[in-house]
């Protein structure tokens, strides 16, 4: 079915030594109470989570375990940690503004460019960040604690329509580099358009890319590739076939510069899960091997899975479980948890938010470089502070293909301060607190699902007046006037059906307002909830309103407090 076609709902509210083994121990595990994740007896389920992290990338250092994602337009890429490759947090966000072209400014001017699938590697006491943008090129960010701080983005190479970099630092001594004892470091990529694989030279230091590379192979959307060094062997794992019906495939030489053979190592086959594929490979302590992968999953996005891997007696792995016997692995729905050596506590990355910090919290996002005159948590101590500011008049660009976006007066798609974060879970809801004392004419605020086909419901105040609405893709919905300063709002994301927003005047009883829409994944990123306020575009800059938290409940598992 296609995307067009799917339909979203905002309601209601070791080192596996055989495939037999696997299957043993996938039948084994009994799902309780979650519907994705950790499911708190050993066990977990896939998705490992349920959130769009996508394009994810992730490494093991010792005994931590941290991952990346593409954020794109959004500002920015996230960091985050784990002890057991199943439970994570945020710790950090690399570089909150992309500085290196004005577009990331102003919204509407970038959405789907900025930062693609990027690539995390540990080398020498430091950690690099490399990824592209569509249009810049190629940018490298670098860290000695992955918490932070991490440097401001570097363009070393200016090239458009590279993307998915991925270094090597090789252990080869006297191959030319400059590198201890002549070593070599490497950098592969793909092409705008996926494909084909190149591999370029690198400087030690990770700063210069040489040259225009070698195609080192080629296929049907081959792309995303990782480079990794095994037993003497140079292997690539890579996706082809497209993000929809594709598959993972491993390529394999004993020189860096080919020729690569290559073998489909994991697939759709008889599961559900679309387009299985593009992670990463990691070993474990206690011998086993692991690999992460995403999967596009409608209006959710490209959601993160976790899947088994064996090593065959010639040094191929495979991933999964050959559920249909065609020696090709397809991907597990449940399964213990990986050998880490002990337990951890259940965990979801971060999501509600009592806005009780100085500090805005990690699973925020703005949708352009955020001008701070414009937001504060410290003017109302314990709320979040949002400053209306007129919305840019200026037609935008989405995609690649510089799609236009025609302007429109009361679109978000062009308002500042639009602050967001990743829906989480396939059943999942936020309750909002909004104080509008301090509204002026013509301003609007609320709290939004937001993507290319969007939806809100909050207040505008209008001839004086108080009044709540709803913007469904451009489609007004008139309520009743506020009497009072005070709005509880609610949005929610449930199975594919009937969208609705709700509003309350007591935080109790809600009442559901609004229209039904339709949204697929849309701009390379899945629906967000968010908060905003915004003036029409020849309104002078007035008026604020406070957010006293923001409250997420999903169908994922969390610890008690968390």
């Amino acid at each position: 079915m296609s995307l067009a076609l799917i339909a979203l709902v905002f309601c209601n509210l070791s080192k596996a030594q055989t495939l037999s083994q696997e299957t043993q121990r996938e039948e084994s595990a009994t799902p309780q109470k979650a519907a994705w994740g950790d499911l708190g007896n050993g066990t977990f389920k896939n998705p490992f989570l349920l959130a769009d992290y996508n394009n994810l990338d992730v490494i093991r250092v010792d005994q931590d375990f941290y991952m990346i994602s593409a954020s794109h337009h959004f500002m920015g890429m996230p960091v985050l940690h784990s002890r057991d490759m199943v439970n994570w947090t945020l710790i950090a966000r690399i570089s909150r503004e992309l500085k290196i072209h004005e577009r990331y400014d102003t919204p509407g001017q970038a959405y789907q460019h900025g930062t693609w699938a990027p690539a995390i590697r540990f080398h020498e006491g430091k950690f690099f960040v490399y990824v592209c943008t569509p249009q810049e090129g190629l940018l490298l960010s670098t860290a000695s604690n992955p918490a932070g701080p991490w440097s401001p983005w570097q363009l070393i190479r200016n090239e458009k329509n590279w993307e998915d970099p991925c270094p090597l630092w090789d252990d080869v001594k006297d191959a030319g580099g400059d590198g201890p004892d002549g070593r070599q470091a490497y950098l592969i990529r793909s092409r705008l358009g996926a494909g084909p694989l190149i591999v370029h030279k690198m400087s030690w230091d990770g700063t210069k890319v040489a040259g225009e590379g070698k195609i080192v192979a080629r296929g049907p959307v081959l792309e995303g590739p990782k480079f990794h060094k095994r037993n003497g062997e140079y292997y690539i794992f890579a996706p082809e076939g497209g993000i929809d019906k594709g598959y993972q495939v491993v390529l394999r030489s004993r020189s860096i510069w080919g020729p690569y053979e290559k073998r489909r190592t994991l697939e759709q086959g008889s599961t559900n899960i679309n387009g299985p594929h593009q992670g990463s490979w990691i070993d474990l302590e206690s011998g086993e091997s692991w690999f992460y992968h995403f999967q596009q999953h409608m209006a959710w996005g490209r959601i993160g899975h976790l899947q088994p891997v064996g090593w065959d007696e010639n040094g191929w792995p495979w991933m999964g479980k050959d559920h249909d016997g065609n020696g090709i692995g397809e991907p597990v729905s449940l399964s213990p948890k990986p050998n880490v050596g002990k337990a951890f506590p259940v965990l979801l990355p971060q999501s509600s938010d009592e806005f009780a910090s100085d500090s805005l919290g990690l699973q925020w996002l703005w949708n352009h470089n955020p001008d701070d005159a414009f937001w504060s948590l410290k003017e109302r101590p314990g709320w979040l502070r949002l400053k209306a500011k007129p919305i840019s008049s200026k037609p935008g660009i989405a995609g690649v293909r510089n799609l236009k976006i025609p302007f429109a007066e009361d679109s978000i798609h062009f308002a500042y301060n639009t602050l967001v974060q990743l829906a989480m879970g396939k059943e999942c809801s936020a309750t909002i607190k909004m104080d509008a004392s301090q509204m002026t004419e013509g301003q609007r605020a609320g709290a939004t699902l937001f993507g290319k086909n969007y939806g809100w419901i909050g207040l505008v105040k209008e001839n004086g007046k108080l009044k709540i609405r709803a913007n469904i893709k451009g489609k007004y919905f008139n309520g009743p006037e506020l009497q009072g300063d005070t709005i509880y709002l609610k949005l929610s994301i449930a199975a594919p059906s009937n969208p609705c927003f709700y509003f309350s005047t007591d935080g109790s009883k809600f009442q559901r307002f609004g229209d039904d829409y339709s949204v697929g994944r849309d701009w390379f990123e899945g629906i967000k909830f968010g908060l905003f306020t915004y003036r029409l575009s020849q309104a002078s800059a007035a008026g604020h309103v406070d957010f006293d938290y923001f409250r997420y409940k999903s169908d994922g598992r969390r610890s008690e407090g968390q």
